[in-house]
């Protein structure tokens, strides 16, 4: 008698231990797949963030004009000296000095180049001088106006030489027919954009 009740105290002994074990391997499991799926959910929830990257333009990069090919000037920027061609823009019988260069090619709607590259930081359609989008690369943003069509929004980057649209028409030089007017403002004033052309946006001298 005294063995048979031994026995079964191993038995249940063991019995209790075999259920210990089994017990703390399904919590370390459930545990497991419980962390684990967690992890997986917060990564998911870190890669979609998208976090806007900032392009910074090259600063060596020496501007280049806003076209290809035999384009000419028709209105040249007004720093009241004498040019070939008018500086004066004329809008419902009042003169304006002109504030930009506009340049035309026999009223083609020729593609208009980016002069640097940089980020767009406006895009609009102005009630006179229609399409416009201003392009920011450091200290100098250039704003391109009168375009027939643009092929970047705000927030977007741009590469130098990238085709911004096409030259198309605007109420404030209607006569010019398809051109595109640029202006340039370096540190928030206005200059004339033959200055910069071929030099480089961080000029040491």
């Amino acid at each position: 008698m005294y063995s048979y009740t031994k026995q079964m105290n191993i038995v249940k002994k063991r019995f209790l231990i075999f259920l210990c074990c089994a017990v703390i391997i399904g919590a370390t499991f459930l545990c497991y797949q419980y962390y684990g799926k967690k992890k997986e959910r917060e990564s998911a929830v870190f890669h979609e963030t998208k976090v806007p990257v900032l392009t910074l333009p090259n600063m060596q990069q020496k501007a280049i004009l806003p076209f290809d090919g035999e384009v000419r000037t028709v209105l040249e920027y007004f720093d009241g000296k004498d040019h070939d061609v008018s500086s004066i823009s004329k809008f419902e019988g009042v003169y304006r000095a002109n504030q930009g260069i506009d340049y035309a090619k026999n009223d083609e709607a020729f593609d208009v180049l980016s002069i640097y590259g940089g980020n767009v930081v406006d895009v609009r359609n102005d009630e006179l001088f229609g399409n416009t989008i201003t392009i920011k690369s450091d200290d100098i943003e250039i704003t391109y106006q009168s375009l027939s069509d643009i092929k970047y929004k705000k927030g977007d980057s741009i590469n130098q030489k990238d085709v911004i649209g096409k030259a198309g028409k605007n109420i404030y030089n209607k006569e010019l027919g398809n051109h595109v007017h640029v202006v340039v403002e370096k540190k928030g004033e206005i200059v004339d954009p033959k200055t910069i052309y071929g030099k480089p946006l961080r000029n040491e001298k």
